[in-house]
């Protein structure tokens, strides 16, 4: 199984940790889509304001543009995400990773309220956690692992989600040592100048 290694220094850690036997992935979900409980919520659309911000647990829809169920590069929908919880891990959860990171557990809900389905593998790119040092970090890698990781059930990286469908997800965010995350942001288009939407973290 793919899964993804998200955070500043991400990178290192996919080269060196490339067969690492750790995590597990979310239930499945009709069409492919995993997620567990997740439900969707037919409720009125209403696009997030660019920079606002709110707390965990509070709902937010975006322009989304990203990866299309065949791959291709440039499939929109308006997507609902909630940032449910943010869980501090140990640096020990992940073989290799060394003392002076720590991964945080960012639980996500996402729901498709377009028209066009989407590749779940090209969701978490859109996200980064703003650290208390004021630094940015965000997807940079991905490793190999296999197994049960409890503490971060993901959902299934080829999964689609269709119009209507609702999944739960979960991304593994790498922080220096001392750091906590503040806001986790979404940007639903990665080329606009738009500022993120946010949630707050603590």
């Amino acid at each position: 199984m793919r899964r993804r290694l998200d955070g500043k220094r991400a990178f290192a850690f996919a080269a060196l940790t490339a067969s690492l036997a750790l995590a597990g992935c979310g239930g499945g979900d009709e069409g492919g889509g995993g997620g567990g409980d997740a439900t969707f919520d037919a409720g009125e659309a209403v696009i997030a304001e660019p920079g606002s911000t709110r707390a965990l647990g509070e709902r937010a829809f975006v322009e989304y543009e990203g990866i299309g169920p065949e791959f291709e590069p440039d499939a929109k929908t308006t997507l609902a995400v909630t940032v449910e919880k943010v869980d501090e891990g140990d640096s020990s959860d992940i073989d290799g990773l060394g003392e002076s990171t720590v991964p945080f557990y960012v639980h996500l809900e996402y729901e498709n309220h377009g028209e066009g389905g989407i590749k779940i593998l090209g969701i978490p790119s859109h996200l980064t956690i703003e650290g208390s040092d004021g630094e940015e970090y965000n997807t940079e890698g991905v490793i190999e692992i296999s197994g049960e990781f409890e503490q971060c059930p993901d959902a299934e990286s080829d999964a689609t989600l269709a119009p209507e469908q609702a999944l739960n997800d979960c991304v593994v965010v790498t922080l220096t040592e001392g750091v906590s995350p503040k806001q986790v942001s979404f940007r639903g288009n990665l080329i606009s100048q738009d500022e993120p939407i946010g949630w707050t973290v603590g």
